[in-house]
């Protein structure tokens, strides 16, 4: 590795880190979600010429949040962990960039059916916010000419991702986090690391999941616990009705309640006189 090249990689990683790559990535998320909501709503006819438009503004959104990062992160052995959904959505537009029969229509058609959402999992629950910068969905875009940023810094784009999250404080918290491992220049090597990395990456999350099953198990057994006094009392107290309702019974059969077995509880009507 050059001096030149070691400088640039410090350089980059004194401005770039995992949370870094994990909020963009996230951010970037929260953005398709929005437009794919937008276009599920939208009831009009979509034409050739809205649909080509439309596919050159999602192309853009991945230009901009998404590709550049994917690439640093590459650079800097970020091992990116990115969210369900825009991995789908990444997986689409990479497919209209490269293969030769995968038309505007084809990718328009592919995002719209691609669901944008988990119905239990809290973070794409809460993952659209109210404000964005460069809403182009919020607009009737396909009449008017595109005029979006060309190029965006780094900087740019984590004021952006500031800004997204001051609208969510809660949210940053559950953005996972993204894993890094040794740079080598040997690429043997360098797979090993990354092996490595992944394996312990994995046995964290694994050892994250059992101490969690483990608090929901405790928590379990102690609200037994706290249910152990009142099914006593319950249990009490049916004793203590099926006895009454015994007494009452016996009492019943016995001509009356409460009163002697000679009087008559319920005493014939006469008959009235013709």
């Amino acid at each position: 590795m050059t001096d030149q090249y070691q400088m640039l990689h410090k350089s980059a990683a004194s401005k770039f880190s995992i949370w870094d790559a994990a909020e963009i990535f996230e951010y970037a998320t929260s953005r398709f979600t929005a437009i794919h909501i937008a276009l599920m709503e939208d009831q009009n006819h979509h034409s050739s010429s809205y649909q080509h438009t439309f596919v050159r503004h999602i192309v853009w959104e991945a230009e901009h949040f998404v590709f550049p990062f994917v690439n640093i992160c590459a650079a800097m052995n970020i091992n990116t962990t990115l969210p369900v959904y825009l991995n789908e959505v990444l997986f689409l537009i990479t497919s209209f960039q490269t293969e030769p029969h995968y038309d505007h229509k084809k990718l328009f058609a592919a995002f719209k059916a691609c669901p944008h959402e988990s119905a239990n999992h809290p973070v794409d629950i809460n993952r659209v916010v109210r404000d964005y910068r460069h809403a182009w969905w919020k607009h009737r875009f396909d009449l008017a000419p595109f005029d979006m940023p060309l190029r965006m810094s780094v900087a740019t784009v984590k004021e952006l991702v500031t800004d997204h999250f001051a609208q969510r404080p809660k949210m940053a918290s559950m953005v996972p986090r993204s894993t890094t491992h040794t740079r080598s220049d040997d690429p043997l090597l360098q797979q090993l690391q990354v092996l490595r990395a992944e394996v312990s990456h994995l046995g964290m999350e694994l050892s994250r999941l059992l101490v969690a099953k483990l608090d929901a198990t405790s928590e379990a057994v102690a609200a037994l616990d706290r249910l152990e006094d009142p099914v006593d009392e319950l249990r009490e107290a049916m004793v203590a009705s099926h006895a009454a309702v015994a007494m009452l019974q016996g009492h019943y059969d016995n001509g009356r309640l409460g009163g002697p077995s000679s009087v008559e509880p319920f005493p014939r009507l006469q008959s009235l006189p013709r």
